[in-house]
């Protein structure tokens, strides 16, 4: 079997995203700031890109990367809100369950997907049962208990991550992948930028000089343009595969990743080896499972 595309995409965002969230570990910036200035970075390292290749031209790419803009605007906000309320491995352990639910609803985006597995139904089956057995492993990643509580506190980061990868996979396939990847962070990102702008300068949650200071500028650049280019990479893969969940699942096994890392070093880690290692078996046959439908 020949490795697919879309899963070498996915294990790439995976690496990018362990990237960025160890450097994160190390420099300790401020979540808004590096939020705020992590899009910066998306926008103006794809500007020679899209300088060079030119804009999309379709609407319908535009207003679905506009919807997608304010659906992650508001759930990065609940999203560090939540870590704070309620801890980051709290938050961690609820988010990966989202991909079960987002594998269901692009059926109902696109109905004529779903066609390829009714014509073999035993297949899909077990593609089901794989995502849902991946999915108990990567709730289980961390040890930390979750509350109702959390739950309400997060409701609104798990519904992004569920309808999200949707609405930008609707959005990317709208237009042909040149000025799909690279528009795609681009125009996003500006949207993002505006709406944040627009509410830091209401509801101030960071002051001037944390958001603006010249201490966090080289992390905050190091690590966006390890998420920019996470950004393309996943868009490559959404263009990939027929459906984004799959992408999203390889693109969880980060927590897996990282913990491979604290390994090494002779860390100490709340994780879950076990879990970890049921996430990647799990993978590995839902890779070799996709590549017969």
């Amino acid at each position: 079997m020949v490795f697919p595309s879309w899963a070498f995409y996915g294990l790439g965002t995976a690496l990018l995203s362990a990237t960025a969230m160890l450097l994160q570990e190390k420099f300790k910036v401020n979540s808004a700031a590096l939020a705020f200035w992590n899009k910066i970075v998306c926008v103006t390292s794809m500007i020679p890109f899209v300088l060079l290749y030119g804009f999309p031209h379709e609407t319908r790419f535009y207003v679905l990367l506009a919807v997608s803009a304010v659906l992650y605007a508001i759930s990065d906000i609940v999203y560090f809100g939540g870590i704070s309320k309620e801890g980051a491995g709290t938050v961690s352990r609820v988010l990966p369950a989202s991909v079960i639910f987002s594998f269901l609803l692009w059926f109902a985006v696109d109905p004529s997907s779903l066609h390829a597995y009714l014509q073999k139904p035993v297949i899909a089956a077990f593609i089901f049962l794989v995502l849902c057995l991946w999915g108990y492993f990567a709730t289980h990643m961390r040890k930390c208990a979750v509350s109702m509580q959390a739950m309400r506190t997060v409701w609104f980061v798990i519904f992004a991550s569920i309808v999200g990868p949707s609405i930008i996979k609707e959005s990317l396939d709208s237009t042909d992948v040149i000025h799909g990847i690279y528009g795609y962070p681009f125009i996003q990102g500006l949207m993002m930028i505006s709406l944040w702008a627009a509410y830091f300068h209401v509801k101030k949650p960071i002051t001037s000089s944390v958001l603006f200071s010249r201490k966090i500028w080289p992390y905050s650049i190091l690590i966006g343009g390890v998420n920019a280019i996470a950004m393309v990479v996943g868009a490559l893969g959404f263009y990939r595969v027929d459906n984004p969940a799959y992408v999203n699942a390889l693109g969880y096994l980060n927590s897996f990743l990282i913990l491979l890392v604290y390994a090494a070093i002779g860390r100490k880690n709340d994780g879950n080896v076990s879990a970890g290692i049921g996430m990647v078996v799990c993978t590995a046959v839902l890779i070799i499972l996709k590549a017969q439908v």
